[in-house]
C-alpha cells in the first residue's frame, strides 16, 4: 500500500478527514513521489468525450434527457456514499484544497470514487485508513467481519431478511446489527423519485411513462419488481434509462447488496435491427448449452429485446473505474423467468474501446499472422452474444426453486456469471456456424478478437470480477494450449483445440451454477484466477496502452 505524501518543498499542507466514527483524522502531504505514481496511473485511462448525435430528437425528449442527468447526478452521490466510508470525506477535502497537485490527486479520486485504486486490487492511494477497500464497501460497518456477520444471523434469524436484503445499509446497533432500508438511509430520496416523477410527465411514449412513474414510486419504497416488468414492456422509445440500485459487484463480502447507477440512452435504431437474429436465436441457444437436457429451461424467456444504444451520461456504479460497455438486466429472476432480460449494448462505448485499447493490445501480443483477424464488428458482437448469455442456464439452484444461483454462490456469483457469458458468447458461435449464419472466417475473427479481449478486461485488475473472470478464461485456454504463449511473449491460437476446451469450461460453470455450488466456485477461481509470470510479463508489454477510458459527457458541456 501506497499513500500519497506530497512534496514537503512543494507544499505544506494537512487534510483533514472525518473517520467512520465522526473522529477527525490528520495526514500531513510530504514528498513527490506519490504524485508522481498518481500521474502515471491517470495515463493508463484514456481522457474521451463520449458524444451523441441528439439532433433528431423533439424539444420535450431534450428535456427528458435533461430531467433524467438531473436524477442521475442524484444517483451519483449516493453512490459515492456507498463506494467507501470515507470517499466523500477524502473528495471533499482535496476540492477543498484547491492547489494543482490536489487536482490532479482529486482526478484520481473522482474516477475511482474514493481513495481506493479499483484497478490495483484496491489499494489505497490516498489518507489514512485500511491499506485495501473494505470488502464490504460502504454498505456495512467498516470494522464487521463476514463471521461475525454470519454469527449474528445464526443467533438472530428473525432479522435475516432485512440483513441480507438488497436494499438494506447495516449498522451497528450496540453489541448487534440493525438494517436500514436504502429509501430511509440515503439523503434525497424524495427529490430524486420527484424528479422521476416529472420525467415521466416529459415522457410522450405511454410505454416509457408507465416505467418512469413505477420507478419513481420504487425509489421511494425499495419494491422494484413492477417497475422491472414495467421496464421490459417499453416499445418504440427513442430515449431510455436504467437508474437505481441495481448491481451487486461493490460488495465484495457478500454480492448482496446493490449500487446506485444511472446510465441515459439513446437508441440506434439500424444498429438495433442487426440484433433481430440473436434475438430469435436465444432459446436455441439455451437447448444447445453443454449440459445435461434436464438442467436446460424450455426457454430462456418469451421477451428478451435486444438494443444498440448510445450512451449521453453514466453516473454511480456505471461510471465508476472501468466503464461498462453493455448490461443485461434486470437482475430479478423472477422477472427474468417471465420476461427474459433486455441486453443493451452501448456502441459509442464500443466503438471507443476498441480503437483506444484492444486494437493496439492485439498488435502488441498477438502473433503477427492473427492481427488481420482482430474485427471491430467480432468486437462487438461478442458484447452483444455475452449479454444474451447472461440469460442463458438455471436462474435457481436445480432442485431448489427459492434458491437463487446469486444467494447460493454470494461473492463468487459475480465473477462465476461473468466467465460463463463471455465462454457462452463464444460457444454459441457453434450454433450459429452450424446453421449457415457464419462462415468460418467470421468463427476465425471472432475467435482471435475475443483472444485479444481477454487481455483487455483482465487489466482491470484481478479483484474485479471480469478481470477474475477473465483469467479463469485465459489460464483454461492456456492450460489447454488452445492458447499458447512463445518465448517472445506472444500469443498464438490452435484452433484446433480452442472450441473443445472452450466447450469444456462452459459446461463447468454451468454446473457449478446449475448444482449451486459455492465450494466449486472457489476452486475454480483460486486455480485458474490468479496472475501467473507469462499474463504478468504480457500485461507489462501492455502499460503504454490504456487501461481503460476517462469519460466525460458532451451533453453536460452545453
Amino acid at each position: 500500500m501506497r499513500n500519497i505524501n506530497i512534496g514537503s518543498i512543494l507544499i505544506a499542507c494537512v487534510i483533514m478527514l472525518a473517520g467512520c466514527g465522526g473522529e477527525r483524522q490528520e495526514y500531513s502531504m510530504k514528498t513527490i513521489e506519490d504524485h508522481q505514481l498518481v500521474m502515471e496511473r491517470l495515463a493508463m485511462f484514456a481522457d474521451t468525450e463520449i458524444s451523441v448525435d441528439l439532433s433528431g430528437l423533439s424539444e420535450r425528449q431534450r428535456a427528458l434527457i435533461d430531467k433524467l442527468i438531473e436524477a442521475g447526478r442524484i444517483v451519483d452521490e449516493l453512490f459515492w456514499m456507498q463506494s467507501s466510508h470515507d470517499a466523500i470525506a477524502v473528495r471533499d477535502s482535496l476540492r477543498a484544497m484547491g492547489d494543482a497537485i490536489s487536482k490532479d490527486i482529486l482526478k484520481y479520486v473522482m474516477l475511482h470514487y474514493g481513495p481506493y485504486d479499483r484497478i490495483f486490487e484496491g489499494e489505497r492511494f490516498i489518507g489514512e485508513g485500511p491499506a485495501r477497500k473494505p470488502a464490504g464497501a460502504g454498505f456495512y460497518p467498516e470494522d464487521m467481519t463476514r463471521e461475525e456477520f454470519e454469527a449474528y444471523i445464526s443467533a438472530n434469524p428473525d432479522k435475516k431478511e432485512l440483513l441480507e436484503s438488497q436494499y438494506t445499509v447495516v449498522l451497528r446497533d450496540g453489541d448487534g446489527l440493525r438494517a436500514v432500508p436504502y429509501h430511509e438511509y440515503y439523503p434525497r430520496i424524495e427529490e430524486l423519485s420527484r424528479l422521476l416523477s416529472e420525467a415521466a410527465e416529459l415522457a410522450d411514449n405511454p410505454s416509457l411513462r408507465k416505467y418512469l412513474s413505477l420507478r419513481a414510486k420504487a425509489i421511494a419504497t425499495d419494491d422494484y419488481f413492477e417497475s422491472d416488468m414495467a421496464w421490459m414492456d417499453i416499445r418504440d422509445n427513442d430515449i431510455d434509462v436504467v437508474i437505481g440500485p441495481i448491481e451487486n459487484y461493490e460488495d465484495g463480502l457478500f454480492n448482496y447488496k446493490t449500487a446506485w447507477e444511472c446510465a441515459v440512452m439513446v437508441k440506434d435504431p439500424e444498429g438495433s435491427k442487426e440484433l433481430q437474429m440473436f434475438t430469435d436465436h436465444i432459446d436455441a441457444f439455451e437447448q444447445a448449452l453443454p449440459i445435461d437436457a434436464k438442467y436446460r429451461r424450455a426457454s430462456a424467456g418469451s421477451a428478451n429485446v435486444l438494443e444498440i444504444v448510445n450512451i449521453v451520461y453514466f453516473g454511480g456504479d456505471f461510471h465508476a473505474g472501468i466503464k461498462t460497455i453493455a448490461a443485461s438486466l434486470p437482475n430479478d429472476p423472477r422477472v427474468t423467468e417471465r420476461k427474459g432480460g433486455k441486453k443493451q449494448m452501448y456502441r459509442n462505448l464500443m466503438e471507443a474501446k476498441f480503437d483506444k485499447i484492444l486494437l493496439p493490445i492485439a498488435e502488441r501480443i498477438l502473433h503477427p499472422a492473427l492481427h488481420s483477424w482482430v474485427d471491430r464488428n467480432s468486437f462487438t458482437s461478442f458484447v452483444t452474444l455475452h449479454e444474451v448469455s447472461h440469460t442463458l442456464g438455471m436462474p435457481y439452484v436445480y432442485g431448489k426453486p427459492e434458491l437463487s444461483v446469486r444467494r447460493a454462490l454470494m461473492e463468487r456469483y459475480s465473477a462465476v456469471e461473468e466467465c460463463k457469458a463471455d465462454v457462452l458468447g463464444m460457444y454459441n458461435k457453434k450454433l450459429l456456424l452450424s446453421e449457415g449464419r457464419i462462415d468460418e472466417n467470421d468463427l476465425k475473427r471472432s475467435i482471435v478478437t475475443y483472444v485479444a479481449g481477454l487481455f483487455r478486461s483482465l487489466r482491470f485488475g484481478a479483484e474485479s470480477a471480469h478481470g477474475h473472470a477473465n483469467l479463469v478464461q485465459l489460464n483454461w485456454l492456456l492450460e489447454n494450449a488452445a492458447v499458447t504463449s512463445a518465448s517472445a511473449d506472444v500469443f498464438d491460437i490452435d484452433f484446433d483445440k480452442f472450441m473443445p476446451a472452450l466447450t469444456e469450461l462452459a459446461r463447468t460453470v454451468l454446473m457449478i451454477q446449475t448444482l449451486g455450488n459455492y465450494d466449486e466456485a472457489g476452486a475454480l477461481l483460486d486455480n485458474y484466477g490468479r496472475m501467473t509470470d507469462v499474463i504478468e510479463r504480457a500485461i507489462d508489454r501492455l502499460t503504454d496502452i490504456p487501461r481503460d477510458l476517462n469519460t466525460t459527457y458532451s451533453v453536460l458541456e452545453k
